[in-house]
């Protein structure tokens, strides 16, 4: 199984730096066709970032340059012109560790798989914490609608009308309106957003991306229980 990966960028520099070098370390390239990213009409330099970008990449790479103005509007750009069986969707915001995709193609390649795989961090609760021992098998939790990343079947997309390209939760009620098999990786991946690590560099940059209308308010991940998503992020010292 190959899929595309789609890579959604509305400014925030310093979010699509970082999520990109992640992408290009942690992915499994075995399993990509190419990659497609979408520029939404960046104007804070995410755009020459970008063309920078897509020029050394493992697998081809295109760039798509527009004034989409939504989420859905890109799938929707994005999906009346791919020739691929199935695609990643990230966004700029989204870390992705180690295993990512391996862990999201094994469960779409389950039998009868799914249309639809989310991987956001914290939906659904690490195996161990309800006292079980994971036998280091990904399956398949079943929801209502998944966030807007993930692994997504284009069969389920194209036989179905458009996403609704306006209003805030305009692809959760596309996914409620029709038959569609749709759940969460389990147990998690940690695939944290970042503007939801209470930790800095993080912390103030969203704050500026808040202020400049970039980026939506969203609550902090509670370190209690959810370090473990984003300590693969943190640097580690060299032993002495």
């Amino acid at each position: 199984m190959k899929a595309d990966i789609l890579y959604l960028a509305w400014n925030r520099l310093e979010f699509t730096a970082a999520t990109w070098a992640w992408m290009l370390a942690q992915t499994n390239w075995d399993l990509v066709s190419r990659i497609v990213v979408y520029d939404d009409g960046s104007e804070d330099g995410t755009q020459e970032f970008l063309r920078d970008a897509v020029v050394d990449t493992p697998v081809p790479a295109e760039l798509h340059i527009g004034d989409f103005r939504s989420p859905p509007a890109v799938m929707n750009h994005y999906l009346a012109t791919t020739e691929a069986d199935f695609f990643a969707k990230i966004d700029n915001d989204i870390a992705v560790p180690g295993g990512w995709l391996d862990a999201l193609a094994f469960v779409m390649r389950s039998r009868k798989g799914p249309d639809l795989v989310g991987m956001e961090a914290g939906m659904v609760e690490m195996a161990f914490r309800d006292g079980k021992k994971w036998d280091g098998r990904y399956r398949f939790e079943p929801c209502t609608n998944i966030g807007g990343v993930g692994l997504m079947r284009v069969s389920a997309f194209k036989s179905r009308p458009p996403i609704p390209s306006r209003g805030r939760y305009g692809f959760t009620e596309w996914q409620q309106r029709y038959d569609l098999k749709r759940g969460w990786v389990r147990p998690d991946i940690h695939c944290p957003q970042l503007d939801r690590i209470p930790l800095e560099p993080w912390v103030s940059l969203t704050e500026t991306y808040i202020e400049n209308g970039w980026s939506r308010p969203w609550g902090k991940y509670d370190p209690v229980w959810m370090e473990p998503y984003w300590e693969w992020m943190l640097e580690k010292e060299e032993p002495e």
